[in-house]
């Protein structure tokens, strides 16, 4: 469970990287990040199962526990230390969760066996998916307030998926149209469902929105949606594909790219990147093996951005990790000053 830490000097800027360990076995994720550095996600234990972890500096990689069963999940963690995820009943039933102040509250569902909460903002609200009554059916919800999960329905097909909100309550996902195809969507309340189209392709996905109302998802390639622009295609690290997962009110984005080079296997070689606001797109490297994938960002703190998600270390295992990065410029108000590497 011991932290490793891996730094270097990239062309715009200096990154650290920092293995936060698991709960006893082969592989962890980390999901979210806030400003204090503190870290949720999932990680298998000693035992296989999987479980909900929060990882703090001096602390170290903890075993949430937000409920009974054996499997749980940790998705996002607020400026509160308030964390949500997924965890069994003990009833056979997955139920989303909030964990505030040490105690932890089932959230229920649509009418269905089973929720996620995926994210949640600054107040407390909170989004994710459920099935819903009488079947498989999965749609997105919104929590507004405890106890009052609001179905936020498709684009006129079965499922929808509810990823992201942001502190106005402004909720982001995908859902499926009446044709079929999964299109990113941003539900508000005075527009109701709103479909953001894609780069092209039959399918798109948001995953994350700002204070700012910027989308971010994949759609073939990593997209910035806008209310001025549309959906914009990011490009990627060189190779074929690429996804944005976050994009924090600076506008920084991270996500996980293709590169033009092949694994051990033949298979391209992915990786984790920052983009920042002016358009540089940056490698943030790996752990020593071949791929790694960025899930989250928080806001800048003193000149340093807080990133995590995983990636392969020297022998191939997963581990979920954290990176600090300081920028070489600041040509865009909000990005990170020069600095030097964090701790």
């Amino acid at each position: 469970m011991s932290a490793v830490g891996h730094s270097r000097t990239a062309l715009s800027g200096q990154i650290a990287l920092r293995e936060l360990g698991t709960l006893g076995g082969a592989i962890s994720q980390a999901k979210a990040v806030n400003r204090l550095g503190h870290v949720v996600g999932t990680s298998r234990d000693g035992q296989g199962r999987t479980r909900a972890f929060v990882w703090k500096n001096g602390a170290g990689i903890v075993d949430l526990s937000p409920f009974t069963g054996v499997n749980t999940s940790a998705n996002d963690i607020n400026e509160a230390g308030d964390i949500v995820g997924g965890g069994d009943t003990g009833f056979g039933d997955f139920h989303a969760y909030l964990l505030s102040e040490g105690t932890s509250f089932d959230l229920g569902t649509l009418g269905g066996i089973d929720s996620e909460a995926l994210a949640l903002n600054r107040s407390g609200q909170v989004a994710g998916h459920s099935r819903v009554r009488g079947g498989s059916t999965r749609h997105a919800f919104f929590l507004p307030e405890p106890g009052r999960m609001t179905d936020l329905g498709t684009l006129g097909g079965a499922t929808s998926i509810a990823h992201d909100l942001n502190d106005r309550g402004e909720v982001v996902g995908f859902a499926e149209t009446g044709t079929g195809h999964a299109h990113a969507v941003l539900w508000t309340a005075t527009r109701g469902p709103r479909d953001l189209g894609t780069l092209g392709g039959p399918v798109s996905m948001g995953l994350a929105i700002n204070n700012r109302s910027e989308v971010v998802g994949g759609s073939g390639h990593a997209f910035l949606w806008t209310e001025r622009a549309g959906i914009v295609d990011l490009g990627t690290l060189g190779g074929a594909t690429s996804c944005a997962n976050d994009v924090n009110d600076a506008g920084c984005i991270v996500g996980v790219s293709q590169t033009a080079e092949t694994d051990r296997r033949g298979q391209p070689a992915t990786r984790a990147f920052l983009r920042t606001p002016d358009g540089r797109m940056l490698d943030l490297g790996t752990l020593g093996g071949e791929h790694s994938s960025a899930a989250a960002i928080a806001e800048e703190v003193d000149g340093t951005l807080l990133i995590v998600g995983h990636s392969h270390d020297d022998s191939a295992r997963v581990r979920a990790v954290l990176w600090m990065v300081r920028l070489a410029s600041a040509a865009t108000p909000g990005v990170p000053k020069p600095g030097p590497a964090g701790p």
